[in-house]
C-alpha cells in the first residue's frame, strides 16, 4: 500500500454545510495530534475558494459581487426569506486560479493527496446576474475539479451533496457513490451515469470498478448527509492510517457513536426517517 495521504485540499463556497467540514476535520485534527509523527506524516490542510474573501455558510454574496442569490428558488417554502444574520465564515488560504498556477510552476511534485468536497445548500444555489442570467453558485468549483483531478494522488472524499457537485463535473460517471438521503432521488436523477448506491451510509469506489479506461485513477469515497461525513472519514482513516483500532480510538476520544456500518450498506436512518 502507498504511504498515508498527507496533503488535504478542501474547497469551500457560499452556503457550504459547516458540519460537512467540521466533523471530518476535527477527526483529522485529532489523528494528526495523537496518532501521527509530525515529521514522518506532516498532515497539511489547504482551504481553497473562488476568491480570498471570507466564505459564509449562508447564501451571502461576497462584497465584491455584482450578483445576488436567487433565494426564492432555493427557499420556495419561505418565499426566499432566510435568516442571514446567524452565520459563520471561513477564510480560504488560496484561490482555484492561484493553486492551479502554483501547480503549473512546480511540475512533478504531488501537492494534493485528498480532495475533500463538502455539500450544503450552496451546491444548488443559483446566482442572479444584472442581465437576468442565472449561473450555478459552484460553477468555479465545477471547472476546477477536472483540472485538479490529474494531480490527486490518493482519493476524493465527498460529504453530503458534495457528491452532487462531483457528479456534475463528470468525474463520478460509471462510479459507485451515495449522497444526502433527503436529496437522493433529485441528485440521482440529475446524474444518471453514476452508479448510485441506494441510500448507503458511505461508499468506497475503486477505479477498477468503473470498467472505463478514461476513469479517474483514484479512489472516490462518498457519504450520505452531513454527519455521515464523520463515518466516511473514520472508515478512510481505518484504511489508510493503521486500521480499525485507530479509527475506533478517535471515535472514542470524540465521544462519537460510530456504528461502523459496512461499506455500501443502507443507512439505518433510512428506515427510521425515509422509508415508506
Amino acid at each position: 500500500m502507498t504511504s498515508p495521504p498527507i496533503h488535504y485540499l478542501l474547497p469551500i463556497f457560499p452556503g457550504f454545510q459547516l458540519l460537512d467540514l467540521a466533523g471530518p476535520l476535527d477527526i483529522l485534527n485529532l489523528l494528526s495530534t495523537a496518532h501521527l509523527d509530525p515529521e514522518k506524516h506532516p498532515l497539511s490542510l489547504t482551504l481553497i475558494a473562488e476568491s480570498l474573501e471570507p466564505v459564509p455558510v449562508k447564501p451571502i454574496p461576497p462584497k465584491s459581487a455584482d450578483w445576488t442569490f436567487d433565494l426564492v428558488d432555493a427557499y420556495p417554502s419561505s418565499g426566499g426569506k432566510v435568516n442571514l444574520s446567524f452565520n459563520e465564515y471561513l477564510h480560504p488560504d488560496t484561490t482555484y486560479a492561484d493553486f492551479l498556477k502554483a501547480l503549473e510552476l512546480d511540475k512533478g511534485k504531488a501537492k494534493v493527496d485528498v480532495l475533500l468536497i463538502p455539500g450544503g445548500v450552496g451546491t444548488r444555489l443559483k446566482r442572479l446576474h444584472p442581465d437576468g442570467n442565472k449561473t450555478s453558485n459552484i460553477q468555479s468549483l465545477l471547472e476546477f475539479v477536472p483540472k485538479i483531478a490529474p494531480h490527486i494522488r490518493t482519493a476524493i472524499i465527498t460529504v453530503c451533496t458534495g457528491s452532487d457537485a462531483l457528479a456534475q463535473s463528470g468525474l463520478l460517471n460509471n462510479r459507485r457513490a451515495t449522497t444526502n438521503m433527503t436529496r437522493f432521488n433529485e441528485v440521482a436523477a440529475r446524474s444518471p451515469k453514476v452508479k448510485w448506491a441506494d441510500f448507503a451510509r458511505w461508499v468506497r469506489s475503486l477505479p477498477s470498478e468503473a470498467e472505463d479506461s478514461n476513469t479517474l485513477p483514484v479512489e472516490i469515497w462518498t457519504s450520505a448527509g452531513i454527519s455521515a461525513g464523520m463515518d466516511v472519514t473514520l472508515a478512510f482513516i481505518a484504511h489508510f492510517y493503521g486500521g480499525q483500532g485507530v479509527a475506533r480510538s478517535l471515535a472514542k476520544a470524540l465521544e462519537y457513536d460510530w456504528r461502523e456500518i459496512a461499506e455500501g450498506d443502507r443507512d439505518p436512518l433510512y428506515a427510521k426517517h425515509f422509508a415508506t
